[in-house]
């Protein structure tokens, strides 16, 4: 069996990689090494990598419907769109949960120029300055160019933020949906700021800092399209936001009752130990 990658190379299927993200997303050895073995043989001539994860969800959603939902994570972040908006927003909302107070679209003056910040993050001893970097497909990542000017702006903000807050760490981040360039890894590393991508660092990328804390973005769910701009236009932007509104609020924004139902059922499942 022959697999066609996104680059429209061709290379042999590897069941240990499906089988792996399968896990990862929740499902159990059995559930995964049930659903590799019907994909291999289904499908009997070179089929693109897209088509294969279609497949593997829907087998997945047959008998785990809360691991198919979370296999989709990497597609649903890049539906947090089509501007960067939701996706700072979510990442501001992901931040509260590891302790931080958040502002958004904060506008500071740095030593030269004035600067619109993404998200502005501060606890106890540290304020955050953190650039979003959001692409709607997996095709982008976000390269050293990205990575040089989130540096040069935040050392420019640097003595601003000093004077502003009393704490003792100011640090700026780089974080994106998709992934990061190999320079933009070595640039980050050698002038030693944070930056957080897709699988990346290795235990702690994006992926991993949402599944630790169950907050998965609203487009994980099912949801058409023009529903789903509706919720991110009222700042609904994590699946658990949907358990927080009323069903007569969630009405007055376009979700029949049966919806509202149908999605606090799947959030709950999602959410659940």
């Amino acid at each position: 069996m022959k697999v066609i990658k996104s680059n429209g190379e061709i290379e042999e299927f590897k069941a240990d990689k499906l089988i792996n993200s399968l896990i990862r997303s929740g499902a159990s050895l059995e559930e995964a090494q049930e659903i590799a073995n019907i994909i291999q043989l289904k499908i009997t001539q070179p089929t693109p990598t897209r088509a294969i994860y279609r497949f593997a969800k829907e087998l997945l959603k047959k008998t785990n419907p809360p691991s198919a939902m979370k296999y989709s994570l990497k597609k649903a972040m890049m539906r947090l769109g089509p501007s960067g908006y939701p996706f700072e927003r979510f990442f501001a909302k992901l931040m509260q949960a590891y302790g931080f107070e958040t502002e958004v679209d904060v506008v500071e003056e740095g030593r030269c120029i004035s600067h619109e910040i993404d998200v502005l993050a501060f606890n106890l001893n540290t304020v955050i300055s953190v650039e979003c970097k959001y692409h709607s497909s997996a095709f982008r990542a976000s390269d050293a160019k990205v990575a040089m000017y989130v540096y040069s702006r935040f050392k420019d903000l640097e003595d601003r933020l000093k004077r502003k807050y009393n704490k003792e760490r100011y640090e700026g981040w780089l974080i994106t949906n998709t992934r990061l360039t190999i320079d933009a890894i070595k640039f980050s590393r050698c002038y030693n700021f944070k930056a957080v991508a897709w699988r990346y660092p290795e235990d702690g990328g994006l992926e991993r800092l949402i599944e630790a804390k169950k907050l998965y973005p609203i487009t994980v769910l099912s949801i058409k399209q023009d529903k789903l701009q509706n919720l991110l236009k009222h700042d609904i932007v994590m699946a658990s936001d949907i358990l927080n509104k009323t069903n007569e609020f969630l009405e007055t924004i376009g979700l029949s009752r049966r919806k509202i139902t149908q999605l606090k059922r799947q959030v709950r499942a999602l959410i659940s130990p």
